[in-house]
């Protein structure tokens, strides 16, 4: 699995459901800069569509998939202000239901 796994974000977040786990749109402080912090065991950042370590040059980051693009997306919404896990959750449940969609009108 990828560190990028959404079913492992979705855990983290779970565990957090009633905790802050970030700040909405800020790049070192967004749940998913968490997330990946927590995963790769030092800071990482979201910056627009990109993420990658605080030590690397931004050159260096890379292309988030897709689901974590429309995640990102949907977190604009609600921009700089403290998030909980439960809250988190509800947005990529929305991210969830977009990408169910276009599946379903691909097939």
């Amino acid at each position: 699995m990828s560190a990028l796994d959404i079913d492992l974000f979705t855990s983290w977040l779970c565990e957090r459901e009633h905790e802050a786990c970030g700040h909405a749109g800020m790049c070192f402080h967004d749940p998913l800069a968490g997330f990946l912090s927590f995963q790769f065991g030092h800071v990482y950042g979201i910056d627009g569509f990109l993420y990658g370590p605080a030590n690397a040059a931004y050159q260096q980051w890379k292309l988030l998939p897709y689901w974590a693009k429309l995640y990102v997306a949907h977190m604009e919404r609600i921009a700089f202000r403290p998030v909980t896990g439960a809250q988190a959750l509800d947005i990529l449940a929305d991210v969830e239901l977009v990408l169910y969609a276009m599946r379903t009108r691909a097939a």
